[in-house]
């Protein structure tokens, strides 16, 4: 894949100039990955600015039982950990890859030229951000207020796309239920015509 070209699909770098991304393509790797592959772990101090560019890459911790809980999954065209590693401090969490995929690495160093050089490439760094603090803050809001069944519709509503790539398996544990209690739902929710399904797929019923 030509470096270039990505970059210019990334929502984030399109405020910059020609100029600005054939400099920030320079200083880019793309690095592929394998289904099953660490891209990092928690406690790792990353070098690297990572954007996702291909695949899909679940981000977790371990509770105090070992037990894995997903935090979230991500697609392409992500910025991962992107405020631990902008404040220059140990990942907080671990990132797994579920397909076979690819990032794009670019040297903290550089990049933090980069955003002092081009203010807008800040700005849209910060209001990537801002939508992820909301998001978290969504969630928690929804998680403590909202029964199993209206997590799901809620997952089907909002994360369509992602409802294609993940395993059932892999939904119910980003939502904090049992697979079992997953499978009942769908059940009820087709039952109710609130969830149809098309080919392999379930939509929500509009």
């Amino acid at each position: 894949m030509n470096i270039l070209n990505i970059l210019k699909q990334i929502p984030v770098f399109h405020s910059l100039s020609s100029k600005g991304l054939e400099l920030l393509s320079d200083v880019s790797n793309l690095v592929n990955h394998k289904e099953g592959d660490t891209l990092f772990t928690q406690g790792d101090i990353s070098k690297n600015v990572l954007i996702l560019i291909d695949g899909i890459v679940s981000i977790y911790k371990h509770n105090s039982k070992g037990d894995e809980i997903v935090i979230g999954y991500f697609h392409r065209y992500a910025f991962l950990a992107e405020a631990a590693i902008l404040k220059h401090i140990p990942l907080p969490s671990t990132a797994r890859f579920h397909s076979d995929g690819a990032v794009i690495q670019i040297p903290l160093g550089k990049f933090e030229g980069f955003l002092k050089e081009y203010p807008k490439l800040s700005y849209e760094v910060i209001l990537s951000l801002l939508d992820k603090v909301d998001l978290l803050q969504q969630n928690i809001h929804f998680n403590l207020a909202s029964n199993s069944k209206e997590k799901v519709l809620n997952f089907y509503k909002k994360s369509s796309k992602l409802a294609v790539d993940l395993k059932r398996y892999e939904i119910a544990s980003l939502l904090g239920i049992t697979p079992e209690t997953f499978s009942r739902i769908i059940k009820q929710l087709l039952e109710e015509k609130k969830l149809i399904q098309q080919g392999s797929t379930l939509k929500i019923n509009s």
